[in-house]
């Protein structure tokens, strides 16, 4: 419902919910998802934006928001769930405080007649398309893909153009997943997994007199890597993440059958400080010299049939 600035009363603000929707689910507990020994990483904010490409004096008729949320024993159907009701408490609440706002001299306004502010999942947008919206989505979805915009931006252009073919109207929340799923991998019980993680945590115990410094053994790392790829998850769950990731066919490109090799598998990494920041550092010594030994000293070990 964008409006003139002039007359803003005239319009609901999409940058304003989403920006009450940013400060709602940041940090959210609801969200934190703790492992068995260490704490939660909580939801952050990586983006968030409007749909205007210029500056001019009317208000975002959309806006665009992205979080990172890591999970260690969570699906993702249960993000979801949980980031659902997130974003309906949030609106609520904003569609609220803006109408507690509004006092006997503010004349009439447009929100006066919002009773609630509709929350859609992406695939329910989706499958309300008729075949040839659906064709005209597939298309702009191959042109978005073999363009060079990161796969949010592509998400956020193809669920814009979804809701002009759908028919429905605002004000509404839209939700799904924006990015390639990384999967949280565990090591199973099977004779291979249990056998790295006896390996792994021996070398790790020996560490101080074998390097002259400690290694631990942790139970998640808490970013991305190939691990969600070829380490041990469950596939299964990527259902929901394939219905509501709108660039999931054409950007994407997830493998039909098979998208994880389900092999054991540990991240031995490097040391460091910061990482993905201007400070980011990395200690050599460790690296350099402590590390290659480790992850020599784990092949061999492996490898060592006796």
């Amino acid at each position: 419902m964008p409006a003139h600035s002039g007359f803003p009363l005239n319009g609901l603000n999409a940058a304003t919910l989403a920006a009450a929707i940013a400060t709602h689910v940041e940090w959210a507990p609801e969200l934190t998802d703790q492992s068995q020994s260490e704490p939660g990483t909580p939801a952050s904010l990586l983006s968030i934006r409007d749909d205007k490409a210029g500056y001019d004096v009317t208000t975002p008729a959309s806006a665009y928001v992205s979080f990172n949320v890591l999970s260690y024993r969570r699906t993702p159907d249960e993000v979801l769930d949980r980031f659902e009701r997130l974003c309906a408490q949030a609106a609520s609440a904003c569609l609220g405080a803006l109408k507690q706002r509004l006092g006997p001299s503010s004349g009439p306004a447009a929100i006066d007649l919002v009773e609630s502010i509709a929350l859609h999942r992406y695939e329910a947008v989706a499958n309300g398309l008729d075949g040839e919206a659906m064709a005209r989505l597939g298309a702009v979805g191959a042109s978005l893909a073999n363009g060079e915009l990161s796969l949010p931006e592509q998400c956020r252009l193809f669920i814009e153009e979804a809701w002009r073919l759908s028919g429905l109207s605002g004000p509404a929340v839209v939700i799904g997943f924006g990015s390639i799923p990384y999967l949280p991998t565990n090591l199973s019980q099977t004779p291979a997994a249990r056998r790295l993680r006896a390996i792994a945590g021996e070398i790790a115990a020996k560490a101080a007199g074998l390097y002259g410094c400690t290694i631990a053994c942790a139970d998640y790392f808490a970013g991305i890597s190939d691990m969600s790829f070829f380490g041990e998850a469950a596939e299964s769950s990527l259902d929901v993440v394939a219905r509501n990731t709108p660039m999931w066919r054409d950007g994407v490109r997830w493998p039909a059958q098979r998208g994880l090799a389900n092999i054991p598998t540990i991240n031995i990494g490097p040391w460091g400080r910061d990482y993905h920041t201007p400070l980011e550092r990395l200690h050599t010594g460790y690296a350099f010299s402590v590390l290659p030994r480790v992850v020599s000293q784990v092949c061999v070990a492996l490898l060592d049939e006796r």
